[in-house]
C-alpha cells in the first residue's frame, strides 16, 4: 500500500475512533447520571398527562449529575410512564458532560437533539459540533445507536456537503528514548 493511502487509511480511522469516543463518553456518563435527581428550569412548561408530553420554554436549562443541556426548547415524550423521547431545539442546543474520571469536557451542539430513550439512539441535525479538549468534528447530521456503537453522520452546513474534524496529536508525557 502506498504511503499516502496508508496514512488516509489511519487517519479515516483515528477519526472514527475519536468521533466515537467522544459520543460514548456522553452516553456513558449520562447512564452514570441517571439516578441523580433532574433540575429543569424555564420561562414556561405545558404538560399533558393524556399524551405523555411535557414542554418546556424559553431559555431552558437541565442539569442531571454531570450533564447540562441549555437549549431554547425542551420536549420529553412519555409512554406508559417511562421516558420515550427527549428533543432539545435551539440556536442551537448545546450539551455538556464531563464522564467520571475524565479531565475533559465533551460539549455538543446542533439545532436539534433526539435521544430516543428505549432504541438508545442520539440523532443530532443542523450545525453538528462535537468537541472534546481541542479536538473537533463537525457535521450536518450525525446518528449513533449507543448498543451498537455505530456513527453515521453526514455533510455540513458549509455547502460542500463534508463532514469536518480536526484531530490534536496527542501528547506523550514520557521522556524520548536514547538514541543508540
Amino acid at each position: 500500500m502506498p504511503m499516502a493511502a496508508s496514512n488516509t487509511a489511519f487517519s479515516r480511522l483515528m477519526f472514527t475512533l475519536l468521533l466515537s469516543l467522544m459520543v460514548e463518553t456522553m452516553a456513558h456518563a449520562a447512564s452514570l447520571d441517571e439516578d441523580e435527581p433532574i433540575r429543569i428550569d424555564a420561562r414556561s412548561v405545558e404538560a399533558n398527562d393524556k399524551t405523555g408530553a411535557v414542554v418546556y420554554s424559553g431559555n431552558v436549562a437541565v442539569e442531571q449529575g454531570r450533564l447540562s443541556i441549555q437549549a431554547d426548547r425542551v420536549e420529553i415524550m412519555t409512554r406508559q410512564g417511562r421516558t420515550e423521547l427527549v428533543r432539545a431545539t435551539g440556536k442551537p442546543a448545546e450539551l455538556r458532560q464531563r464522564a467520571e474520571g475524565e479531565e475533559e469536557e465533551v460539549r455538543a451542539e446542533a439545532n436539534r437533539v433526539d435521544y430516543r430513550v428505549s432504541l438508545r439512539k442520539i440523532d443530532m441535525s443542523g450545525r453538528v459540533s462535537l468537541r472534546r479538549g481541542e479536538d473537533l468534528f463537525t457535521a450536518d447530521v450525525l446518528h449513533y445507536d449507543l448498543d451498537s456503537k455505530s456513527l453515521n453522520a453526514a455533510g455540513d452546513d458549509k455547502g460542500d456537503g463534508r463532514v469536518h474534524a480536526v484531530i490534536q496529536p496527542k501528547q506523550s508525557g514520557a521522556e524520548p528514548a536514547p538514541g543508540p
